[in-house]
């Protein structure tokens, strides 16, 4: 499957890039920084530029078969980068006739309960002291959901960087009860099975280990 991943550099897109070529995939890598890529010389199709830039946003969309999105959220003072980004992502999707996306976004991001007294108070303290990254995963995930495509919205608990290990909880609503974190490489392993399943079209998962 052709492949366009943006936030490619990121601790958690550098492990779906891999992943993605090891499945044999046709990955493309969106980013501002090649020099931050760290992929074999060939390995992948890179296409430079800015998420907020229109242009380039639709010259990597462009005779994709899948989109993957695991952008991370704006310094303090910048432009919101996950709901515009979003936005000219899902544009150049539309015109270009490509249905699937997955993105990476936030559990509690839609102030939904976490499930245990634990998870709550932690959710309580992230919203608070990550208040406009929070504001910038909801923005994101309301602009998805008005789009007529095939998205699934993957929203992980705490991310660490521990070992893949097959062994994580999903749920639709909600947060996985008594879940705290989950792997990155977990994570990575879920978006990847979504580019060929059905099951999580136009829902919201919630992974924990």
């Amino acid at each position: 499957m052709k492949v366009v991943i943006f936030g490619a550099t990121g601790q958690t897109g550098r492990l779906l890039t891999g992943r993605a070529l090891s499945d044999g995939h046709e990955v493309t890598v969106f980013v501002r920084d090649r020099a931050r890529l760290d992929v074999p010389s060939g390995s992948v199709r890179v296409v430079q530029g800015d998420v907020l830039d229109a242009a380039a946003v639709d010259r990597a969309v462009l005779d994709q078969q899948a989109v993957l999105v695991a952008l991370g959220s704006a310094s303090r003072g910048s432009p919101p980068v996950l709901p515009q980004g979003i936005r000219h992502i899902l544009d150049a999707m539309e015109r270009h006739r490509v249905r699937r996306i997955i993105v990476l976004s936030a559990a509690g991001a839609l102030r939904e309960p976490a499930g245990s007294l634990g998870g709550s108070l932690g959710l309580t303290l992230a919203r608070t002291f990550l208040r406009g990254v929070y504001r910038e995963h909801r923005a994101m995930l309301e602009e998805l959901r008005t789009r007529d495509l095939d998205w699934i919205a993957v929203r992980p608990v705490v991310l660490t960087n521990g070992p893949q290990t097959g062994r994580y909880r999903v749920v639709t609503e909600g947060i996985p009860q008594g879940g705290y974190r989950v792997s990155r490489a977990d994570v990575a392993d879920f978006i990847i099975r979504q580019l060929t399943s059905d099951e999580f079209v136009r829902k919201l998962p919630a992974i924990s280990g």
